[in-house]
C-alpha cells in the first residue's frame, strides 16, 4: 500500500484505490508515516450517503477516493491543516489560491496564469491543503485535483486569496475578509464533528490575519492574469 508525502506530511494510506494509484507517482515515499489512513466500510458507506443526498452517483471506486481524501482532510486538523476547494498556483515562490462559486472560471483564469507566465506552476486545480508551518500558511499539492488532474508536490507560501467575479473588464482590489466571509467558508471542507469544525474555523480566522484576500473583477482575456499579476506580485 502506498506511502504518500504531501504538505510536509507522510501518510500511509491502507487502500489499493485504482483512482489514487494512477495520480501519485510524484508523492511516493519509503519515509516514516505521521498518520496511517485505513477506513471501514462504514466510513466509505457514509460518503456514498452523502453523494446520494446530493443526487450524484459515483462508481464505488471512486467514492473510496474521496472518502480517502475527506479522512486526510481531518486528520490533517491536527497538525495545523486544512482542505480548501480552489486553484492554487504559485509565481517566484509565492503561492496564491483563486476561489468562487462552481463554474465562475477558476480554472480558466489560472491556465490563463500558465500562458502568459510560462514559469507558473499549478499546485492544485481544485482542492489544495492549507496548512500553517513555522507561523506561516503554505499551499500544498495534492494528487486530489479535480477533473483535469493538475497539480505539483510543491508546498509554498500562501501570499494571496483571490475571489473572482465575472466583470466586462479587469479589475482587482483588496477586500476586507469579513466581507466575503461566507463565500470562503462556503469553499473550506468543515469536518461534522463539533471539535474539529471549531479547529477549522480557528485555522482559517487565524490565516486571515495574515493572508491579503482580494477580489478580481474578470474576463476571460489574458489581460486578466496580467492584471492580477501586477497587484499580487507588488503586494
Amino acid at each position: 500500500m502506498p506511502k504518500l508525502y504531501m504538505a510536509g506530511l507522510v501518510m500511509d494510506v491502507c487502500h489499493d484505490n485504482p483512482i489514487l494509484n494512477r495520480q501519485i507517482a510524484d508523492y511516493l515515499t519509503d519515509k516514516d508515516p505521521d498518520f496511517t489512513v485505513d477506513l471501514d466500510r462504514s466510513y466509505i458507506e457514509k460518503e456514498i450517503e452523502e453523494e446520494v443526498r446530493n443526487d450524484l452517483a459515483f462508481p464505488p471506486s471512486y467514492s473510496e477516493y474521496l472518502a480517502i481524501y475527506r479522512f486526510i482532510a481531518t486528520k490533517i486538523l491536527d497538525y495545523d491543516g486544512f482542505l480548501m476547494h480552489g486553484s492554487a498556483i504559485a509565481k517566484d515562490g509565492r503561492a496564491y489560491l483563486f476561489c468562487a462559486p462552481s463554474g465562475t472560471g477558476k480554472s480558466t483564469h489560472t491556465r490563463l496564469w500558465r500562458e502568459v507566465f510560462p514559469d507558473t506552476i499549478m499546485i492544485n486545480d481544485d482542492k489544495p491543503i492549507i496548512r500553517k508551518l513555522a507561523g506561516e500558511y503554505l499551499a500544498c499539492g495534492t494528487p486530489w485535483s479535480g477533473k483535469h488532474d493538475l497539480d505539483t508536490n510543491v508546498s509554498l507560501p500562501l501570499r494571496g486569496i483571490v475571489i473572482l467575479a465575472r466583470g466586462e473588464s479587469n479589475y482587482i482590489e483588496r477586500v476586507r475578509p469579513e466581507t466575503v466571509l461566507g463565500l470562503l467558508f462556503n469553499q473550506i471542507f468543515r469536518p461534522s464533528q463539533d471539535e474539529a469544525y471549531l479547529k477549522t474555523i480557528d485555522l482559517v480566522s487565524d490565516m486571515l490575519t495574515s493572508v491579503p484576500v482580494y477580489k478580481l473583477y474578470c474576463n476571460m482575456d489574458k489581460e486578466a492574469a496580467l492584471v492580477a499579476e501586477k497587484t499580487l506580485s507588488n503586494n
